[in-house]
């Protein structure tokens, strides 16, 4: 047996020299140190415990921050959809602002074309008023011989007595003055109708004329707004440089100078409104046809600019600023619906008008091959299909 296994057994079988082993070996601090291991062991394991306990918290807390970082990212999506709408809106917006420079364009035009008007009227006015000097000089000539004429009657009465022989010639001669007298008298009366009619005609110039200043006026004030409107498109579109915030701040500004613009066109399209109404009825009076139109409301599917009937005649249609065929298609589109729906309120024969103040080409084209009456700046550019 070898002294490896002799030890063996002595430990496992001699309990006295175990201890002797034990205390010569330090066993014992061993086992107070194991004891204290043990200690530390289990406060690492409450340890454990808590730190899994504020684990599971994190996590937690980790979970509500991933819903959150989800929450962002939808928002953030979001925010892109929203970006992408705004740069929709700007696209759009310059798109308004293309298109309103073409209406300033033909602003432009049609007030040239009204001075030229206004030049026009005032040629046609100063040649008026000369005749009208012609005409007075021709009745202050009637008034001369007429006067020379009752001292010649004058006369022959104060020498009847003396002239009983030539009675019978001044009789005759007498009755062919009356018959010259009568005459001049007739003519006396067509003169002063004929004069009353010019006063009239002077009367309504001049009406149309403080009309036509008037209108000037308002296109004048009108453009004055828009050229306002314009410089503030141009600031906006300047601040649109400056960041999503201010993109938005601005944003908010130009749909607010948007609606100005827009009541300012509605204020516009009530003038146009107002003057296609009065032109319709005034053509209608020059033929003898007497209907009172204005813009009517006839449900919430269908309102005319242009609406009227005196039961055997109904006048329909539209007042536009600008107009072209695809306009003219629209409004005889609008219009025969409204028929179809609606046949009691369009009674008698039945014209369509679309009145405008600018009409583009091929739009009286466009007009004739649907029947319609078309009205351009208060001039016929057809004639209307009347019974």
């Amino acid at each position: 047996m070898s002294l490896r296994d002799e030890l063996l057994r002595l430990l496992k079988e001699d309990e006295e020299f175990r201890l002797a082993v034990v205390g010569l070996l330090g066993i014992t601090d061993v086992q107070a140190t194991l004891k204290r291991l043990m200690d530390v062991v289990t406060k690492l394991a409450d340890n454990q415990a808590t730190t899994l306990t504020t684990l599971n918290s994190v996590l937690t807390a980790l979970g509500g921050l991933i819903d959150t970082m989800q929450k962002l990212l939808q928002e953030v999506r979001v925010l892109r959809e929203d970006q992408a709408k705004l740069w929709q809106e700007v696209k759009a917006l310059r798109e308004d602002q293309e298109r309103l420079w073409q209406e300033v364009k033909s602003l432009r035009e049609d007030q040239v074309k009204l001075w030229q008007e206004v030049k026009s009227l005032r040629e046609d006015q100063e040649k008026l008023w000369q005749e009208m000097g012609k005409l007075w000089q021709e009745v202050k000539a009637l008034r001369e011989n007429q006067e020379k004429l009752w001292q010649e009657v004058k006369a022959l009465r104060e020498n009847q007595e003396k002239l009983w022989e030539e009675v019978k010639a001044l009789r005759e001669n007498q009755e062919k003055l009356w018959q010259e007298v009568k005459s001049l008298r007739e003519d006396q009366t067509k003169l002063w109708q004929e004069t009353e009619k010019l006063w009239q005609e002077v009367k309504a110039l001049r009406e149309n004329q403080e009309k036509l200043w008037q209108e000037v006026k308002s296109l004048r004030e009108d453009q004055e707004k828009l050229w306002q409107e314009v410089r503030s498109l141009r600031e906006g579109q300047e601040a649109l440089r400056k960041g999503q915030e201010a993109l938005w701040r601005e944003v908010r500004g130009i749909r607010r100078d948007l609606r100005d613009v827009k009541s300012t066109l509605e204020k516009y399209s009530i003038t146009t409104e107002e003057e296609a109404n009065d032109t319709v009825q005034y053509y209608l009076r020059q033929r003898g046809v007497v209907v009172e139109t204005k813009p009517t409301f006839l449900n919430s599917g269908y309102e005319f600019d242009i609406y009227g009937t005196n039961g055997a005649i109904t006048i329909v249609g539209e007042a536009k600023v600008r107009a072209g065929p695809r306009t003219v298609e629209r409004v005889n589109g609008k219009i025969e619906e409204a028929i179809k729906a609606m046949p009691n309120k369009f009674p008698g024969k039945i014209i369509k008008v679309l009145y405008c103040l600018r009409a583009s080409p091929n739009t009286l084209e466009a007009a004739n091959k649907y029947g319609i009456w078309l009205l351009e700046s208060g001039r016929e550019r057809n004639t209307p299909p009347l019974p």
